[in-house]
């Protein structure tokens, strides 16, 4: 525990050491999938306390689906991100990544994240939503481009497409009558519900 949470206050000094690190330490495996699920459940809580400090209603139900489903569907909907990313990267690059160090790296990866709890201030709290999103995935670049061993195109094309994998299952969670997406992604079924109102009253 105390390594890991040195190696993480190292990454929030943006040390890009740390993913060659749990790359090759196999004790870093649970510590990398603590901090994901546990990251990814904060950007969900941010979205809540967004969704609290805008007056909306149904705290209870939204906080169950956002934060707490949310947060399994967002970790499940990661897993396809880095299978989308290994199975693009394998075909352009031609080489087999370890995954286990694929996990570790992407794992710590996912520690911007936690910035999403700052979505309680909420004239920026959109902002705030993406920028953890943005940091989010550029340090997950970092990770595959650690755990593949090299860098270039094929890697970008393999992050991208397992971001946008995870983005758009994300988005399909997200609607005006069921909020199971975190983060900014609570916006959209807000989004969703007005523009559904203004199709219903304009016809």
């Amino acid at each position: 525990m105390p390594s890991t949470l040195r190696r993480l206050r190292r990454l929030a000094t943006l040390d890009l050491r740390v993913p060659d690190e749990v790359r090759i330490d196999p004790t870093a495996m649970l510590p990398a999938l603590v901090i994901a699920v546990v990251s990814i459940a904060m950007l969900g809580l941010g979205g809540w306390l967004w969704w609290f400090t805008s007056g909306l209603a149904n705290l209870g139900p939204v906080f169950f689906k956002s934060v707490v489903l949310g947060t399994a569907f967002a970790s499940a909907a990661w897993i396809v991100w880095l299978i989308v990313a290994y199975m693009v990267l394998s075909r352009l690059a031609r080489t087999a990544l370890d995954v286990s160090a694929l996990l570790r790296t992407a794992g710590f990866a996912c520690a911007p994240l936690s910035l999403a709890l700052l979505m309680v201030v909420r004239p920026i709290a959109f902002g705030i939503g993406l920028t953890a999103i943005a940091a989010w995935v550029a340090l997950t670049h970092v990770a595959l481009q650690r755990a593949a061993g090299r860098v270039g195109g094929e890697v970008l094309a393999a992050n991208l497409a397992g971001f946008a994998a995870w983005a758009v299952i994300m988005s399909l969670l997200a609607s005006a009558t069921n909020q199971t997406a975190p983060g900014p992604f609570l916006a959209e079924s807000i989004w969703e519900a007005v523009t559904s109102a203004r199709l219903t009253f304009g016809s």
